[in-house]
Formats: C-alpha cells, structure tokens, sequence
C-alpha cells in the first residue's frame, strides 16, 4: 500500500522537474509576489503580451488569400472594387416586415483611384476616390474599403498609375481639370500583359504568386520611427532603405511643396 503513494510522488516530482527543464523563464517569472514585493524582471518578461503575436492569431484568423489581390497593388492605381450591400425586398402590396429578407445582398461595383492602403494586420483598409457628376456639378467621392472584409469580393486594376516616391496619392484631392490625372506606370504594365499572355496561353501555374498590399511606412525608404518597433531586426538595417531626412527637411521643405500658390491656383509655388 505505500509503494502507491511513493510513486505517485516520484512521478510528480520527475514532472516536475521536466516542466522546470523547458521552461523559457528562470524560477523567479513563476513565483508569487505580494502587492507590496517587487517582482523580478524575469516576471515582466514571462508575463509581457506580445502584440505581434496576438494580431497574426486574428490575421491568420481574417486574411484572405494572398492571390486574391493583385499583383502590386499600389496607391495611383485604377481600381474596381466589388462589394455586397443589404439589398432586403419585401412584398410590397403587405408592406410587412416578415416578407422581407434580411441577408439579402447584392454586387456593387466602385471604379476610382486607390489613394492610401492604411492600417496593420487584419485591419487593414484602402481608401479609393471618384469623380461623380457632370461639370459644374462635378464631387469626389471616396470610400474605405476593409481589404479582409468577407463582403469584399474582388478587386481588379483597371490602369497602373506611377506616382514616383510618394506613398500616397492624397494629393488627388486638390488636383483640378486636365491635372486630375497620374501618368501610366509603364513596367507594372507590361508585367500585367506578360502574365495575362501566360494565362491565355495556359500557363498560369508559371506565374508568381502575389503579395498583400502593405501601408505606407512598410515602403521604402521606411520611417524613422520603424526602428523602435518590437518586430525591427537590427541585422537586416540597411541605411538606403531608411529615411535620411533631418526633422527640419521633413517639416518646413516638405510643407513647403504642399502650399498653394500665391495666385489661388493648385500646385507648387
């Protein structure tokens, strides 16, 4: 009879010491501390949230394939978005709310000029501006698009628009008449016909697969500011992918080029 509990106790203490081989942490980031006791930094450590790694659970979770989207995608670009919307019919001669179906939807189709990809992980967003209207009457119009949004259903490139360094194309909005137009990005263009002529020809399984539209300070040259993240590898830092520009450049020469001109036109001085 005590041969049960000896071994019991054995079992219990190789666990034990098992757990204690495995562990990532020194014994102090699992001890209890009162509230008047200073915990030891392994305790930090040990109990610090990681928030890269908690937004790729919801990435993993929400994304959608990476062939879903085209191939670079960058703001300047011509898109055509499709989207669902609530489209509920009921019977209109009982005018009734139990006629009506409340996940009915229906295809949307919005063209215009994707001028930003903002935000991080699944949260992600791209934001397109349209002209609607006739002249004099004619408005921008913009709209802000979830990419990994289940109601999102496709998004094609109707032209690739080169837009030079800049990471968005916000300057649209004060751009008038004939300036309301990006010149045509010449070599995404011909890549888009080189893999067009591969899938005529049947050989779509030899073209690469795409990648996901990252935001603006994921671009070279990268802010400054990336280098402080949690997720900055040191080894890989390479001083012309990062911007070079002092405080002052960035500040008083960059909202220089942003003002209007002295005679109420759009443009630079």
């Amino acid at each position: 009879g005590a041969a049960g509990p000896a071994r019991t106790r054995r079992a219990a203490a190789e666990d034990l010491e098992v757990m204690t081989q495995e562990r990532a942490f020194p014994e102090e980031a699992y001890q209890d501390y009162d509230w008047d006791e200073k915990p030891d930094q392994a305790w930090f450590d040990r109990n610090k949230i990681d928030r890269n790694k908690v937004n790729m659970l919801f990435f993993d979770k929400f994304k959608k394939p990476v062939n879903f989207f085209p191939h670079k995608l960058q703001p300047g670009d011509t898109v055509r978005v499709t989207y669902m919307l609530p489209d509920p019919k009921g019977d209109k001669q009982v005018r009734d709310y139990k006629s009506y179906d409340p996940k009915a939807l229906r295809s949307v189709k919005f063209d215009g000029i994707l001028l930003s990809i903002r935000g991080k992980y699944h949260a992600r967003t791209l934001t397109v501006r349209a002209m609607i209207g006739k002249t004099p009457d004619v408005m921008g119009v913009e709209m802000v698009f979830p990419m990994f949004s289940p109601l999102v259903t496709r998004i094609q490139v109707l032209r690739r628009g080169y837009i030079g360094r800049a990471k968005n194309a916000y300057f649209m909005r004060a751009m008038v008449g004939k300036k309301n137009m990006i010149p045509v990005d010449q070599e995404r263009t011909e890549m888009d016909k080189i893999y067009q002529r591969l899938r005529d020809e049947g050989r779509a399984d030899e073209i690469p697969d795409s990648t996901y539209p990252t935001n603006e300070w994921e671009r070279y040259p990268l802010p400054r500011w990336v280098q402080d993240e949690d997720d900055w590898d040191e080894e890989k830092y390479n001083p012309d992918d990062v911007d070079q520009r002092t405080d002052w450049e960035i500040r008083v020469i960059g909202r220089f080029k942003e003002r209007i001109s002295p005679s109420g036109k759009y443009g630079r001085r």
